[in-house]
């Protein structure tokens, strides 16, 4: 494994793990050092650090990049809010295009409520929870994933359906016609683009905890999600067997019956969905953290440094 770069950089930190080399390397210095929690605080101008950079043969020199903001710009978490109305309107939609014991248990339904549970809990934790994050991004991610690529692959024109009465709701039409599959992929594609950093160092810190068992459970995880998705959609007419004061055609028809009258999903359709959604996210928890070296917080998700090696290159930046 390569020896970690010691980072050193304006006013921000070193490792608790690599005090003791510093100290070693120039113990005829007293330095008086800020513990901050886990890590110490040494200022650039230091004459300390001035001497260790050109004495200390180890130390590896780094780039420092612009600073990148891994918080909301005002423009995007307004952008944000706006696919989660966009999503949101969209679900309604179709939640009052027939009795709500139909229209909920529809593929289409389903797919929606996992995308927009998904943006929430995205948007929420990075803004307000950030504790959240980590579990948002390496285990809900997948799901989201399958959600638009099972939309993507199969449609979003319910075939597949219990319900047999068509009703016109306040949220049909233009909106209903126009946020699409394409249109619901595009939208997660952007945010996890404008998003990438944060996600990259999430994966990067959840993937150095994990073991190698562990994160290729993941990956078969992320495969699987889609098929966990169709699995609650086909068990949806037993499970609203139980709903209190369902309509009569739920009760004339035994859930059997109810589930055989869906349209199928054809399996290669599905087996491309599970191979879209699950690769993406099996790809990006795999390469969109190979660079990253050391990520150290101030706060978590909210000021820190990230350090990245390519090559002989080191580089770093400001986390904001």
């Amino acid at each position: 494994m390569k020896k970690r770069p010691l980072v050193i950089l304006d006013d921000y930190f070193v490792k608790d793990g690599q005090l003791s080399e510093l100290l070693e390397s120039n113990n005829g210095i007293d330095i008086a050092w800020a513990s901050k929690g886990d890590y110490f605080e040494i200022p650039s101008d230091n004459p300390f650090i001035k001497r260790l950079l050109s004495t200390h043969t180890t130390l590896r020199r780094w780039t420092r990049t612009s600073a990148i903001q891994v918080t909301y710009s005002t423009w995007l978490y307004n952008i944000h809010l706006a696919i989660i109305a966009a999503v949101g309107a969209r679900l309604l939609s179709g939640l009052t295009a027939a009795p709500l014991i139909y229209s909920l248990g529809t593929l289409v339904t389903i797919c929606l409520c996992v995308v927009l549970s998904y943006h929430t809990l995205f948007f929420v934790s990075l803004n307000y929870r950030p504790v959240w994050f980590e579990h948002t991004v390496v285990y809900f991610s997948p799901f989201a994933w399958a959600a638009i690529w099972l939309l993507v692959c199969i449609g979003d024109r319910e075939t597949s359906t219990v319900a047999v009465v068509d009703m016109d709701g306040p949220f049909r039409g233009l909106l209903d016609r126009r946020v699409g599959p394409l249109a619901l992929l595009l939208m997660h594609i952007f945010v996890w683009y404008m998003r990438r950093t944060v996600i990259g160092i999430t994966v990067f810190e959840r993937k150095v905890r994990a073991s190698a068992f562990e994160n290729w459970s993941h990956r078969m995880y992320s495969v699987l999600a889609a098929l966990a998705i169709v699995f609650v959609w086909r068990i949806y007419p037993y499970l609203a067997t139980f709903w209190d004061g369902h309509v009569s055609d739920m009760e004339r028809k035994p859930p059997r019956e109810l589930a055989d009258e869906r349209s199928q999903i054809g399996v290669l359709r599905l087996i491309v969905a599970m191979l879209a959604s699950g690769g993406t996210h099996a790809i990006w928890y795999s390469f969109i953290s190979y660079a990253y070296h050391m990520v150290v917080w101030k706060e978590y998700l909210r000021e820190g440094l990230a350090v990245w090696v390519v090559d002989d290159s080191v580089m770093c930046t400001k986390l904001h």
